[in-house]
């Protein structure tokens, strides 16, 4: 081992010393076991299914050919999504009003999102191509996918007992 000679520290080189300190010290924290919600505040959205990401390309492609800007997943809409397609699988009942009598504008605000303009697609019994394609079918839903005023989008799906449930929420 080689031994260094020590000299005094400057001011400026102490302070850069304590900053490699405070930086490898925050590291080691990132590192850390992960906190609890409680902790770090609201749930961290997990990262979205791939059946969804399907769908959000299939809707891409649809809305690129109608000249419309891409749809991006907003972590608030998908959870407003999850929870109506949760209620509808759970319920066995496909509506975009919720058992509660929530409506998709009450569920976004319901998020913290209050967007100027809402849309709502919900189908039954898809998989992930055949939903898009359902609703590119249906003149409605169409509309609601080719608006190209709306820019955010969550999608959500959850199986049923006798089925898949759809949800995809967009706002503007």
């Amino acid at each position: 081992m080689t031994t260094l000679a020590r000299r005094p520290l400057s001011t400026t080189r102490l302070a850069a010393l304590t900053l490699a300190a405070s930086a490898t010290a925050l590291t080691s924290l990132a590192l850390a076991a992960p906190a609890t919600a409680v902790e770090i505040g609201p749930a961290a959205v997990p990262a979205p299914d791939p059946a969804a990401l399907q769908v959000l390309d299939r809707t891409n492609a649809a809305r690129s050919a109608a000249g419309c800007a891409p749809l991006r997943l907003d972590p608030a809409l998908d959870e407003a999504a999850a929870r109506h397609t949760r209620d509808m699988a759970v319920n066995g009942v496909m509506s975009h009003t919720g058992t509660d009598g929530s409506s998709p504008r009450t569920r976004l605000a319901a998020q913290g999102v209050r967007p100027w303009l809402t849309a709502e697609n919900v189908a039954f019994g898809y998989d992930a191509a055949g939903v898009v394609d359902a609703w590119l079918a249906s003149p409605g839903h169409r509309r609601n996918l080719l608006d190209c005023r709306l820019r955010s989008v969550g999608i959500a799906e959850q199986r049923g007992a006798t089925g898949t449930y759809w949800t995809q929420v967009l706002a503007g």
